[in-house]
């Protein structure tokens, strides 16, 4: 049986939620709440490539400082491209912990898989190896491939605000950037072609796709 077989991120995910949601007060909880329903409803997912588009090329530093090419990825097989937001976020924490339970069998199905996140490269340097990171965790300076693939959102005051109030988390700061921004969370699969073929985004940081999902998708795409 596959360490795989049942497991449900979202399980973990929940126990995060109930955590943070009791930890907040009410005030705290309300603020987040206003700015994941901005997202939704200022029509930033409407700037998020879609299934059918052309996705951007990159060429990223990973943990290990090595430059890794979306086109060279390519020519090997589809590829899974995935943003989180960084270490310091323990709903990104779990889906990158996931994510490396699944991609041996990702690659097994003749697919490959990489991670991205705004944080500075020792940071991506420490989190891969704590959590013995078996696939390619990529250094997104400045959001510059968030942003192409159409991701990334400036923090409004009030929400920097409650982060360096209440989390202690200078966004600016950890991502050793040019300002506060980071990408909405999302998995995108790409074909060997560079179109996208699946799209799962969701401005609610607290949520997040099943790795199953992706690895089914990935499977039936290797059948056709």
């Amino acid at each position: 049986m596959k360490n795989t077989e049942n497991f449900q991120l979202e399980t973990r995910l929940k126990k995060h939620r109930d955590f943070w949601g009791s930890k907040l007060s009410p005030e705290d909880n309300e603020t987040m709440e206003r700015h994941i329903e901005f997202l939704r409803n200022s029509g930033a997912l409407d700037k998020v490539l879609k299934k059918g588009d052309a996705a951007p090329e990159f060429d990223l530093k990973n943990q290990n400082g090595k430059i890794i090419s979306s086109s060279e990825l390519l020519k090997k097989g589809s590829l899974v491209v995935s943003f989180y937001r960084g270490s310091w976020c323990p709903y990104c924490v779990e889906e990158i912990k996931a994510l490396n339970l699944f991609y041996p069998e990702i690659q097994e199905n003749g697919a490959d898989l990489v991670v991205l996140s705004p944080q500075s490269f020792i940071r991506t340097e420490e989190q891969a190896e704590e959590l013995h990171l078996k696939y390619n965790l990529l250094v997104d300076n400045d959001n510059k491939t968030g942003k192409a693939f159409g991701l990334v959102y400036e923090f409004p005051q009030y929400l920097q605000d409650l982060y360096m109030e209440r989390f202690n988390n200078n966004i600016q700061e950890i991502n050793e950037g040019s300002a506060w921004e980071l990408p909405i969370p999302a998995r995108f699969v790409i074909g060997q072609d560079g179109k996208i073929l699946d799209v799962l985004v969701d401005p609610d940081y607290r949520f997040r796709p099943e790795p199953s999902t992706t690895l089914a998708f990935i499977k039936n795409l290797a059948k056709s």
